[in-house]
């Protein structure tokens, strides 16, 4: 399954979720404070479940730009390292040459 498809998958599990627990609440017979109360209690864990995936998108996007910027330190020394070999085939071949 592809990366997109899984992610609407979770969205649309998560959305349908939430949509039948209001659903659920607002077709319970409760009086109002506690039907209010529920819905707090359920808004809660909502918003609790909301911070724990945002804190693993935000550890998951940190440990890939490490990840880049790894990768990019890698390639610059890559770089460098050729300039230099290609210098110093340079300066072998005007030293022969002459």
């Amino acid at each position: 399954m592809g990366k997109n498809k899984r992610d609407n998958t979770v969205k649309a599990a998560i959305f349908g979720g939430l949509l039948g627990g209001a659903i659920g609440l607002l077709l319970a017979p409760k009086s109002g404070q506690e039907l209010r109360q529920d819905i707090a209690r359920q808004a809660n864990k909502a918003g609790d479940k909301a911070q724990i995936a945002w804190q693993n998108i935000e550890d998951k996007t940190s440990v890939t730009v490490n990840n880049g910027k790894s990768f990019i330190q890698k390639g610059k020394r890559l770089v460098s390292n050729l300039k230099t070999m290609v210098s110093e085939i340079r300066q072998g071949a005007l030293t022969k040459t002459r």
